[in-house]
């Protein structure tokens, strides 16, 4: 049980410095909705990353964007990855 929390506590951990560094690196970023993009637009946008569902509609238009996207991809396999290891031994 203690993994499962851990696990659920660390993507939750994932969502929001995920959103906070796509609100820093905002310049980074273009919307179909408009300029007014606020923190909530970004933790949107690191919660469908974070569960594997695909971009919103925020998306990078730079390599740093889409180098921090990609960050944030990986650790989500990996921590699905680790997290069936874990529960099949």
């Amino acid at each position: 049980m203690k993994i499962v929390i851990r696990t659920v506590f660390f993507h939750f951990l994932c969502i929001v410095v995920f959103a906070i560094f796509y609100y820093n690196f905002k310049k980074d970023f273009v919307s179909n909705i408009g300029e007014n993009k606020n923190m909530l637009d970004y933790l949107f946008l690191s919660t469908t990353i974070q569960a594997g569902v695909g971009m919103s509609d925020i998306y990078p238009i730079s390599i740093y964007g889409k180098l921090l996207m990609i960050c944030q991809q990986l650790i989500m396999i990996m921590t699905h990855v680790f997290t069936l290891y874990f529960f099949n031994l």
